[in-house]
């Protein structure tokens, strides 16, 4: 049997391996290099930080001016604590065992149509990854890359920055630079912007194609679970005494089959929901007051395509990604309710009496919900999406109303 890391190394999922060991919290890495990534990575961030926070000061009395610092503090933020988070819970092994039950599941005798079942589910991981990578990465790129070029433009157009106005015209969305001389630092600030928001946006995309990863897993094992239960019965019965007797044993190791692995993936998804019901409890109330807030932003700068654009690139990732953590969190609901549809249609009157006893200790729990929480109270789901989304319009509405 291949060791976790090079399991991972010469499967689909080496995009995850990569993710995660650029992050510095791939947990077979060597613990000097993670801690050498720590220090940078910390620097960085209290820099950026301490700048941001000047830059809060200095605008205090403007209230609108506030709300246009906040987005890229909340979303350093955010991703400075998903960071701490991770690290916190490495040597927790929490990580660490995820990746080992996804070997371990990988690795267990199973039957090729339930490998088959597992493999699909792979694939789509490692495909939806990279559309999520590149939506989520696409977006940072125009939203840093944008000031730049606007200002390149303008400096061909006009020659030189002569007045306040045009200077503030061509300056970058992030709004850290106010303490320092824009005309002679305004590249090496954008470069560590750039490099900032690139970076939160690489901490972002590792720490979801993991949940991507565990919950598509998860969902292949309830999907290869609900194979082995519809095909409880492999032999007809014929009349055949001994026929008869083949079907009712392999009937019952089939269901004690089923009951095993039903186990092992609510332990999975469980283990699932105690990694990330803090950082989403965050996450998503950051997000529903980052999607008013980016959204003023938008309607209140229409006419200045310098600002309009990076603020509807932020805007468009903050609704996807908050799509996206609340679709995988109902693939998990549907997964569950889908075992109890196919243990509830299975022709238990045919099994024998012990075996039908063990088929509800399935339907039971398959009929009690398996859910990701945020927080243990806000279940992740296509209606909490909704109730986010109308939370963050009435936001909205509020901030134009006293505008």
């Amino acid at each position: 049997m291949l060791n976790i890391d090079e399991f991972f190394r010469k499967s689909n999922y080496n995009n995850l391996r990569i993710l995660l060991t650029i992050c510095g919290v791939w947990p077979f890495q060597a613990l000097s290099k993670r801690c050498a990534m720590y220090v940078g990575f910390t620097l960085l961030f209290v820099s950026v930080m301490i700048f941001e926070l000047l830059c809060l000061l200095k605008v205090w009395p403007d209230f609108f001016e506030v709300f246009d610092c906040l987005s890229m503090l909340f979303y350093s933020i955010t991703s400075t604590f998903k960071l701490i988070y991770t690290v916190y819970k490495l040597p927790k092994l929490q990580i660490k065992m995820l990746l080992v039950k996804i070997q371990e599941h990988w690795c267990s005798p199973k039957m090729d149509q339930e490998t088959k079942i597992l493999r699909s589910y792979l694939l789509f991981t490692r495909n939806f990854s990279y559309i999520y990578a590149g939506i989520i990465v696409g977006h940072a790129v125009i939203f840093a890359l944008t000031p730049l070029v606007t200002k390149f433009l303008y400096d061909k157009s006009v020659g030189t920055i002569e007045t306040s106005n045009q200077t503030q015209d061509a300056q970058p969305t992030y709004r850290i630079n106010y303490m320092l001389d824009l005309q002679m630092r305004y590249i090496p600030l954008l470069i560590q912007c750039s490099i900032c928001e690139v970076y939160f946006t690489i901490l972002l995309t590792a720490f979801n194609t993991l949940y991507l990863a565990c919950v598509q897993h998860c969902c292949g094992l309830f999907a290869a679970l609900r194979y082995r239960l519809e095909r409880a019965f492999e032999s007809e019965d014929n009349g055949d005494d001994l026929v008869m007797t083949f079907t009712r044993d392999k009937c019952y190791s089939n269901i004690v089959y089923s009951i095993r692995r039903h186990a092992e993936a609510i332990q999975f998804a469980t283990a699932i929901e105690s990694l990330y019901r803090l950082p989403f409890f965050i996450h998503l109330i950051i997000n529903g007051s980052l999607i008013s807030i980016v959204g003023f932003q938008v309607m209140t700068n229409k006419e200045n395509i310098n600002r309009l654009l990076p603020y509807v690139s932020y805007l468009n990732a903050l609704l996807f990604n908050t799509f996206f953590e609340n679709w995988q969190g109902q693939k998990i609901i549907d997964c569950n309710e889908k075992v109890h549809e196919s243990a509830y249609k299975l022709q238990w009157y045919r099994m024998p009496i012990v075996s039908q006893k063990l088929l509800i200790m399935i339907m039971m729990r398959s009929n009690k919900p398996l859910t990701i929480t945020a927080g243990k109270f806000i279940v992740l789901s296509y209606v909490t999406f909704n109730a986010v989304m109308r939370t963050a319009f009435s936001y909205f509405t509020l901030l134009r109303s006293v505008q």
